[in-house]
């Protein structure tokens, strides 16, 4: 079966967004695939059109709610046909796929790259994940968009992530702190991004932390990869999430 394909998806927020985080994202994902900007503006139209339609769905309570109940559907016929699948294995004879390769690793400037996609900083010893939430690793490099949470869903995101098993048999894996995720800033990367683009590729362009700001008027701190400084701001923001542990 297909990956199931819904609004949250093509808006690249979580699906409990609140409406604030949809509107922002829309706003965001608009002006990067605005027809005026791409080469190939029937493709931009199409994305535009979709992007329009996801925030029109999200944004009515009703068509929102039927939305969320088309997917339980989806995904209940899903989980039913995986049942039954697993079901047929257990008389069928069992065939052994290929072994999975060793780990390996390279040594980059400060971090030592494992192939299963997590990265050592040898100075501060950290373990990153080289992918954010909503990509995955696949055969050496990162796929697909990384999830846009505010920044209370990223941190209910995560504990998702570890009580579903986590990642590379660690499921302790958390919000970096604002200090922690500062290490990443490269400035020697130049201003397209500031992280080191071989450890980390394809890395968003803001990413929350797990530190909330104690000066007036609350929020929560954020690295910005685009100017590479770390800012506190609106915690109904939508940034992506990258993944630590000790």
């Amino acid at each position: 079966m297909a990956k199931l394909r819904t609004h949250y998806d093509n808006l690249k927020v979580a699906r409990n967004a609140p409406d604030i985080v949809i509107k922002a994202a829309h706003k965001a994902l608009l002006q990067l695939h605005h027809p005026d900007k791409a080469q190939d503006k029937a493709a931009a139209e199409r994305i535009t059109r979709i992007l329009n339609d996801a925030r029109e769905v999200l944004l009515d309570p009703a068509k929102r709610k039927q939305h969320d109940l088309w997917i339980k559907e989806q995904e209940r016929k899903h989980k039913h046909h995986g049942f039954e699948s697993s079901h047929a294995d257990q008389t069928a004879p069992k065939k052994h796929g290929p072994k999975e390769p060793p780990v390996s690793e390279e040594l980059v400037g400060h971090y030592r790259l494992l192939s299963n996609g997590l990265a050592q900083d040898t100075q501060s010893r950290l373990l990153w994940c080289r992918f954010a939430l909503g990509q995955r690793w696949q055969a050496g490099q990162v796929e697909g968009e990384a999830a846009l949470y505010a920044w209370q869903a990223a941190q209910e995101a995560v504990a998702l992530f570890n009580k579903q098993g986590g990642y590379a048999g660690h499921t302790d894996w958390r919000l970096p702190s604002v200090n922690e995720l500062k290490t990443l800033i490269n400035p020697q990367e130049g201003h397209k991004s500031y992280i080191n683009a071989y450890a980390f590729p394809n890395n968003p362009r803001w990413l929350w932390t797990s530190s909330p700001y104690a000066g007036y008027g609350g929020g929560a701190w954020l690295v910005n990869f685009i100017e590479g400084l770390a800012i506190n701001d609106n915690p109904n923001l939508p940034c992506a999430v990258r993944l630590v542990r000790d």
